[in-house]
């Protein structure tokens, strides 16, 4: 939750006469400026601030203009060193009453934040977004409105660099390619340790790219998983050639590796092992088998950007490796957005060429390819959020030990991590009984949940052609009928997931 401090609220810290009488604003502001929370101070305040605090001193004190102005410029920018400062939009709505009211809502509006306020105008008027300090104090802890994955928290925690990435490319008019683009790529390398990194348009079609660079053609055939987000096989039929199913692990819900070989052929022309819910498969067990068959690897890291296994970054292992900036993944951009890696120059210039139709210079094209660019606002936004993304990657992780130890009972059965492998927790989800009906409980215990995924795709109308029926892939079948994500974030405290936990046993039983 992001919370705006009314002037009203400040000036009564600050002063001590205000202090004696004013109790709950003290209190209020001790507790926010001391918490995890995104915490504003609406820029249309501080000029207010200065002069009512200025005034003030002069009238209490008897402070020279010189010496009340030096003192209350302290103040604010100890003010500034833990509130943000959230901006008056250009779109406001002027209440001519009350302009100074106005612009506060304007800024709260803008940042999704509610305004504390002793205001008894604000308060009557604006009930929605307004909240006395004596409502605060009362509800403060209370966990209400758990997020799923918190995407505005992470927004308002980086919102002034993200901004300013953006108005450099706004500025430069460099939509398409350009500088944004080319920084992202470089730095992505960085990170995985991959030698080249290329962004495209989605996650959907960094697999589409990976497979026309390696030739998949019709009649080929892509060994893979029936419990994945269905673009993992549709992008295999897309392109005409076959997705042949293999049953998952019942402990990591990646692919049964021991099942792998007796689906192979002389069609078959890859393996695209999915990365589900952040883990990589058993990769060395996976190229063991490519190796032999002289199969190409594509991974599907949708949900695994900075997962490793056995040390390596999970989009350094196959052929060709692929990942999803889609806003919800551990890495999200603010739209759609993707890249693939390798280690393979031949292939790494292929793609490129692919992604804008084939093309080896202006107008001359090699190969039929696609619009498959990611546009470079989108890379601005995430090469913000890179630099903080280790950070990030390890929070996930805490969460993830947290719900462990929280929810330790016989009834939930909780993901099962390789040995070998780190999981970048795409997802936390858990095993349960009667799911919808559990799920059902806890929407009204104010716990959001998610199904990833309901069905496998075998069972999928579009996959009827195949010809595969129920109970040709038993445990996909199974966990997909139990299957059931939790909230999940860098951002979850101790306090929701303790409330989650307690709700969630209350649910099963």
């Amino acid at each position: 939750m992001n919370y705006l401090i009314d002037i009203n609220i400040i000036l009564d810290y600050f002063d001590r006469e205000r202090r004696e009488k004013f109790n709950e604003s003290i209190s209020v502001f001790d507790i926010l400026y001391n918490s995890d929370n995104n915490i504003y101070i609406s820029s249309s305040s501080l000029d207010n601030i200065a002069f009512l605090k200025t005034s003030a001193l002069k009238e209490a004190y008897g402070y020279s203009i010189r010496e009340a102005k030096n003192i209350t410029n302290a103040m604010i920018e100890n003010l500034l060193l833990r509130f943000q400062l959230a901006p008056t939009p250009s779109y406001i709505e002027i209440d001519y009453e009350d302009i100074e009211d106005s612009q506060i809502i304007a800024s709260a509006k803008a940042i999704d934040a509610k305004v504390i306020t002793r205001d008894k105008g604000m308060l009557k008027k604006y009930k929605e977004i307004a909240l006395s300090p004596k409502l605060f104090l009362e509800q403060k802890d209370i966990p209400n409105n758990i997020d799923f994955a918190n995407l505005k928290k992470q927004y308002f925690m980086y919102k002034q660099e993200i901004e300013e990435a953006m108005d450099r490319v706004l500025n430069n008019s460099a939509y398409i390619m350009g500088e944004a683009v080319t920084s992202l790529e470089k730095n992505l390398k960085a990170y995985t340790g991959a030698k080249y990194a290329i962004t495209c348009s989605s996650g959907t079609d960094a697999l589409l790219l990976a497979m026309m660079a390696l030739d998949i053609e019709p009649d080929d055939e892509v060994i893979t998983t029936p419990f994945t987000f269905i673009a993992t096989a549709e992008t295999i039929a897309f392109l005409g050639a076959t997705p042949v199913f293999v049953d998952i692990d019942e402990k990591t819900y990646n692919i049964d590796v021991d099942k792998i070989e007796e689906k192979i052929t002389p069609k078959t022309k890859a393996i695209m092992p999915v990365s589900l819910y952040g883990q990589p498969a058993n990769m060395d067990r996976i190229q063991a088998i490519a190796k032999r068959h002289n199969l190409k690897v594509i991974i599907d890291g949708a949900q695994s950007f900075g997962s490793t296994y056995n040390g390596i970054s999970d989009s350094n292992l196959g052929d060709i490796s692929t990942t999803s900036f889609f806003p919800a993944k551990p890495l999200g951009c603010f739209g759609d957005g993707g890249a693939v890696f390798t280690n393979n120059e031949k292939l790494a210039i292929k793609m490129k060429s692919l992604r804008v139709h084939g093309q080896t210079k202006r107008y001359h094209h090699k190969y039929i390819g696609m619009g498959g660019r990611m546009d470079a606002l989108q890379c601005a936004v995430v090469d913000v959020k890179l630099k903080y993304y280790p950070k990030d990657l390890a929070l996930r992780q805490e969460v993830a030990s947290r719900y462990r130890q929280a929810l330790e009972d016989k009834n939930i059965l909780l993901p099962s991590i390789d040995r070998d492998a780190t999981s970048a927790y795409a997802q936390y989800s858990v095993r349960v009984k009667n799911r919808d009906a559990v799920q059902v409980k806890l929407k009204e215990m104010g716990i959001p949940t998610a199904v990833h995924y309901p069905m496998p795709l075998h069972l999928q109308e579009c996959f009827g052609y195949l010809g595969y029926k129920r109970g040709d892939f038993p445990i996909a079948e199974l966990v997909s009928s139990e299957i059931m994500s939790l909230p999940m974030n860098p951002y979850l405290s101790d306090e929701e997931i303790e409330y989650i936990a307690q709700k969630l046993f209350i649910a099963i039983k």
